[in-house]
């Protein structure tokens, strides 16, 4: 697949490149607020964040990337999903090759 050379540059990304999170916040969702829900359930990006020693207009006062799950849209049949209160933080590893 060629890919247009416009966008060659964002293929060739790497971490030093980005802007990168401290941590990010999963949370479990499951798919059954309709009759016709398909019941999926799995872990969602709820949002990824960065400490800037700055107060931003967050939940957390840390500022947020791109990259959180803002529809909450099953993945498997496209209705919304409803978040259960099973929130989990992640922090990144420092040894990031385990």
């Amino acid at each position: 697949m060629k890919v247009p050379e416009r966008f060659q540059s964002l293929m060739d990304l790497t971490l030093q490149d980005l802007e990168t999170p401290d941590y990010a916040w999963l949370t479990y969702a499951v798919c059954v607020l309709t009759e016709d829900a398909c019941g999926w359930g799995g872990w969602i990006l709820e949002g990824v964040f960065k400490k800037t020693g700055e107060r931003h207009a967050t939940g957390t006062g840390d500022k947020l990337l791109p990259g959180g799950d803002d529809e909450q849209i099953c993945p498997r049949c496209g209705r919304t999903l409803f978040r259960t209160e099973a929130s989990i933080r992640m922090i990144p590893s420092e040894d990031q090759t385990v």
